[in-house]
């Protein structure tokens, strides 16, 4: 074995670079602060009942003249959130009874009695022709959806979700709707993207409730809660906040992040998303063909020509979207690439007169090291246990905070080098700073590159799309 420490990534915004967001925002700007196509202001549409809306309302604009810092030494870890419109990090976010819809506290007690799968479903159906009224008559940009806690509890509690951070990817059962998920899908027509915001968020006390019916009130300081969801917002709205480093020698670069999900109404497996980015984070989603368990270990994979014509989908829109293909593709992929996968890339690309093709999977690792100190080992940890398999610490300890920012004992990630053209370094910092590309999360806290967690995010709403339905491109449809 071969250890190794990669330093915390650097991030680019309009005037340097820093490897804080937070700090990179408040003195450096959005990355696209000075370009004509950056949001001036973003028209905030508010659907919920009454008493939803008007807290919801009366924190946006308490967050405007920005947030105390929570009390703490450590400063770098808990900073204050500076506010937003003229002379602030993020332009205007606006919120009016004119891009209000409410919905009565009535209809919603009438809906918590139903089965949870037609609660789920005409809860959606409600929201959205609200969302649809906003969009279509009035000047929104992003949609927010508030379900009251009446409506929250029987979802939660019927949901049948195991309890900790990751319970939405726990599912016991494929066939439970998830709300957020489902939203999701069927928002898909709509002109503009839709976010779901739990009541914690603006101020409540609960965030979700437990399979038991009891609350749980595990939610983030003010401050960081506004940082997030204003952060996300400024993205949803086509905004850029920040984007990887690159040096001028270096080849353009496409990431691609394929995963896969179960389809409830055939129970065949489909390719969840290629998710194509930039090094500016600007993804766009294509629709991959169905996937096949093999025998031998029972892991998911593509056959050849599918894997030849996902990738070639995939460069296909990401021509579109930028004119030009790029000079190098890195997939990233949950289960590992055999010969098939890997002979199916190799084809499109060659096809396409691309120059290179680096080829890693990515999952969780059972393995666990440990330090001779009481935080757990630091972020940028690596470990090569040979030749084609790294252990990667993307979550762990952070000097510049001082301290462990994560709730859980953080577990490495194992990096697959399926196939790689050059040093295995390369493309292992690469990945450790695709963590930080997460729009939903200004802290170090993602264990997985963006690619792989865009893929399964857009996974887990494609499954409710059927396939002659049409998608959208943009990854903010998905987040």
């Amino acid at each position: 074995m071969e250890g190794n420490f990669f330093d915390e990534p650097e991030l680019e915004f309009c005037h340097g670079r820093h490897i804080d967001i937070r700090i990179g925002l408040t003195h450096l700007r959005a990355l696209d602060r000075e370009s004509k196509l950056a949001p001036s202001s973003v028209r905030l549409g508010i659907v919920g009942d009454q008493d939803c809306a008007d807290r919801f309302r009366k924190w946006v604009n308490k967050c405007r003249n920005g947030i105390h810092q929570k009390k703490t030494p450590l400063f770098t870890l808990f900073p204050e959130f500076p506010g937003f419109g003229d002379g602030k990090p993020l332009c205007d976010f606006v919120v009016d009874d004119q891009l209000t819809r409410t919905i009565s506290s009535r209809d919603f007690r009438k809906l918590s009695v139903l089965p949870r799968d037609e609660l789920v479903d005409q809860s959606v159906t409600r929201f959205l022709l609200e969302a649809q009224d906003l969009f279509q008559n009035s000047p929104c940009d992003v949609v927010v959806c508030l379900p009251p806690p009446d409506l929250l509890k029987p979802i939660d509690v019927g949901g049948k979700l195991r309890s900790g951070p990751r319970a939405k990817r726990k599912n016991n059962n494929d066939d439970v709707l998830i709300w957020h998920d489902f939203l999701k899908a069927k928002a898909m027509p709509l002109r503009g993207p839709v976010q779901m915001v739990r009541p914690a968020t603006y101020g409540g006390q609960i965030h979700r409730f437990r399979q038991d019916g009891t609350p749980s009130r595990d939610i983030e300081d003010e401050a960081s809660r506004a940082w997030n969801f204003f952060t996300a917002l400024y993205y949803k709205a086509g905004g850029v906040p920040w984007r990887l480093t690159r040096q001028s020698s270096e080849l353009d670069t496409c990431f691609v992040g394929i995963s896969y999900f179960r389809n409830p109404s055939d129970d065949s497996i489909q390719t969840s998303v290629a998710q194509v980015f930039n090094e500016r984070g600007e993804g766009v989603v294509v629709r991959g063909g169905q996937a096949l368990v093999r025998k031998e270990d029972k892991t998911v994979h593509l056959d050849s020509e599918t894997a030849k014509q996902l990738l070639a989908n995939a460069l296909a829109l990401y021509r579109r979207e930028h004119k030009n293909l790029p000079a190098r593709v890195v997939c990233h992929k949950s289960s590992y690439f055999d010969e098939g996968e890997i002979e199916g890339f190799e084809n499109s690309i060659d096809n396409l007169g691309v120059d290179q093709l680096d080829l890693l999977s990515i999952r969780r690792s059972s393995v666990r090291l440990f330090r001779n100190k009481p935080n757990p080992p630091l972020r940028g940890t690596c470990v090569m246990l040979d030749d084609k398999t790294a252990l990667l610490y993307t979550q762990g300890s952070v000097d510049f905070y001082r301290a462990y920012p994560g709730l859980y004992v953080p577990r490495p990630i194992e990096i697959r080098l399926d196939m790689v053209e050059g040093q295995p370094d390369r493309v292992i910092s690469e990945v450790l700073a695709l963590t930080k590309m997460n729009w939903n999360s200004t802290r170090f806290v993602n264990a997985e590159p963006i690619t792989i967690a865009a893929a399964r995010n857009v996974g887990d709403v494609l499954r409710y799309v059927s396939g002659s339905e049409g998608i959208q491109a943009r990854y903010s449809y998905y987040m």
